[in-house]
């Protein structure tokens, strides 16, 4: 059984386990292998700690655990990118990862809802995200879920200065 709860601080290590493992698995092919490879679980443990200690304004990470061990997250917040910023109706699903050993189960589909309620819960009335434009996988699970391609590209930086081709996605809150 799945339970869905807020984050803690306690968490910054699961969290950056599943964060790691997902990676590795889902950009396959996508990523180089070298960047894969050196991915950090300590480097993004003190990411997730600094982020559930500080916990900026309207930011939420909500967890989905079976049997108490964090197989998944998301986290929500005010849009990262400066151009978004200025609506402040518009909140950004930053991140949405599961263990690869629990995909096709629905827990990412229970996740999302959660997140999208968090971004609800802040007086979000809609929502966007970054993707990176070549994973299949993860834009399959958001078109099915009600997102849209704003037509928006931005070019960001990984793990170790990869670039990191993205698309801007955005749904309504409201559905």
């Amino acid at each position: 059984m799945v339970e869905l709860r807020d984050a803690t601080q306690a968490d910054a290590h699961a969290i950056a386990n599943v964060l790691v493992q997902s990676w590795r698995v889902a950009y396959h092919g996508l990523l180089p292998d070298d960047v894969l490879a050196d991915l950090s679980i300590p480097d993004r443990k003190r990411f997730w700690s600094d982020v559930l200690t500080t916990r900026p304004p309207h930011t939420r990470t909500v967890v989905a655990t079976i049997a108490g061990a964090i197989v998944g997250f998301a986290a929500t917040g005010p849009p990262l990118v400066p151009a978004d910023r200025a609506d402040p109706t518009l909140g950004d699903l930053y991140a949405l990862y599961l263990a690869p050993d629990v995909w096709r189960r629905g827990i990412g589909t229970q996740l999302h809802a959660a997140a999208l309620d968090r971004l609800r819960s802040c007086g979000f009335t809609h929502t966007g995200l970054w993707v990176l434009d070549t994973n299949e996988r993860a834009l399959r699970f958001y078109y099915h879920h009600g997102w849209t391609d704003t037509g928006r590209s931005q070019l960001d930086r990984g793990p170790g200065g990869t670039e990191l081709h993205e698309r801007r996605l955005h749904r309504a809150l409201s559905t």
